[in-house]
Formats: C-alpha cells, structure tokens, sequence
C-alpha cells in the first residue's frame, strides 16, 4: 500500500505524471458541483410547489432527498470511465483507481453511494488531510485517487484556490454546526412560535364561533367557515400542526382544551 501511495506521488513508482490533486482544489471542485445541484434544487423547488414558500415547504425533505440521489448519480457517472464531473473539470483535476487507470463502473457508483457515509460531520472529507495519499474514506473503500490533469511546477495550490477553499471549508463548518447545534434548537423555537400564532387564530374564530352559535366548536372544519377563507385556513393549519396525528379539540359549555 505504501508503494502504491508513494507511485500515486510520482514520487518513487515512475509514474510521474500522477500528481495528487490538493485539498484545496478538491473541496472547491466539490463545491461548485454542490452548488450547481442546491441551486437546481431550490429552483425546481420553487416551480413544481408554487403555492408553499421555499423555506416552508412540507415536502422540502423529500425533494431533497430526490435531488441527493441526482448528486450521487451525477457523481458516479462522471467519475469512471475517464470522465469527470464540471467542478474536476473546472479545477483541472479527476478520479483514478490505484494505478492510473480511470475507474470501473461498478467502483465509480460505490465511491459515490459512500460520500454519505463520508458526510457524517464531514470526517470522512477531512480524512484526506491526513492520509498520505489523500484519500477520503469513500476514496480508501474503492482504492481511487484524485490527481491533477498535469503536475504543476510550483508546490501547493493556487492562492485563489487556496482561498476559495477555506471559504468553502468555513460554509461546511458552518452547515455542519446549524445542522447538529443551531438548527435544532432555531426550529424548535419557531415551531412554538408558529404554534401560538395558530392557537391564537383558533381562539379568535372560537370566539366568533361562540358568540353566534353560543357553543365552543369541537373541530377545524367548523371554524374554517368562519375565517372567511376556509381552504387558506386548513393550509395554514396543516403547516402549523401535525394534522395526520391530529388537532383534537375538547369543547363545553365552559370553555375548550386544543390538543395538537
């Protein structure tokens, strides 16, 4: 394996038309194909579901979940066979199995499939800063590595490049915290927010319920009439609360418990 890492180098092997390509010009290649694929998303997004804001969108998960598979596709199918996707192309970089050769079918889908498990907390992306070769995990699963399209006559990478990286580095930092730290605890806050602005519409329509009817309603379905745009309403309530598992509503002469 260390020989083959070392000949990967062009180092001790002969094959000195391999270099590996940096770090740097990696995460930004990777990032423009990311790019291209978040701005695919969030536009087709917009089209397809034109009546649900983008940012609350309640079939958000699955579309991104559908455009993920397009990514991993996308990424397979231009890593084998000596193509490349547009941000390698762009860096002047692409995938190679052990020996120089460009890679199999079969290797190129694998690789791609395993960028999921490389994506946990992105440490199997920062692997590559400590692996001789530079590999990522998805990269030691398969034996491919990542090499320039010519050696460059001065070390390291470009300055620009250099500093686009650490941009793209500090935007997956920051994407990793507002997953795992910040998001959670932000949309469990506004859930509560959207929570007591829903209950607070509720109570204005018992009220109006109550004051023509002299009773409290037991469902949605009664109030929505009274809001003056019943379909709106339902909408509204449906992105607010989870309807699926229910909005009970306990009424009495008294008064009535909202249970969402």
């Amino acid at each position: 394996m260390e020989d083959i890492e070392r000949g990967a180098e062009g180092q001790e092997s002969g094959q000195d038309e391999l270099q590996l390509a940096a770090f740097s010009e990696r995460i930004v290649a990777f990032t423009l194909d990311l790019a291209l694929f978040g701005a695919c998303y969030y536009a087709s997004l917009a089209l397809v579901f034109r009546k649900y804001s983008v940012f609350l969108n309640p079939y958000s998960g699955q579309w991104a979940l559908m455009w993920t598979g397009f990514f991993l596709v996308y990424q397979g199918f231009l890593s084998c066979e000596g193509r490349r996707s547009l941000g390698k192309a762009a860096l002047g970089i692409r995938v190679v199995d052990r020996d120089g050769a460009p890679l199999g079918v079969g290797a190129a889908a694998l690789r791609s499939l395993l960028y999921v498990v490389s994506s946990i907390l992105n440490l199997g992306f920062l692997w590559s800063l400590f692996n001789p070769a530079r590999r990522c995990w998805h990269d030691l699963a398969v034996g491919s590595l990542v090499v320039r399209d010519a050696p460059r006559e001065s070390g390291g990478a470009r300055p620009l490049v250099r500093l686009a990286a650490a941009g793209c580095a500090a935007v997956f930092l920051g994407a990793a915290a507002w997953k795992h730290v910040v998001g959670p605890r932000y949309y469990a806050n506004m859930d509560v927010a959207y929570a007591r602005v829903g209950l607070q519409e509720i109570a204005r329509l018992q009220a109006i319920h109550h004051s023509r009817f002299g009773s409290y309603a037991k469902d949605l379905l009664a109030l929505a009439p009274l809001s003056g745009a019943p379909e709106a309403f339902l909408r509204d309530m449906a992105n607010l609360f989870d309807l699926d598992a229910g909005v009970r509503i306990d009424a009495s002469a008294r008064g009535y418990t909202v249970t969402a």
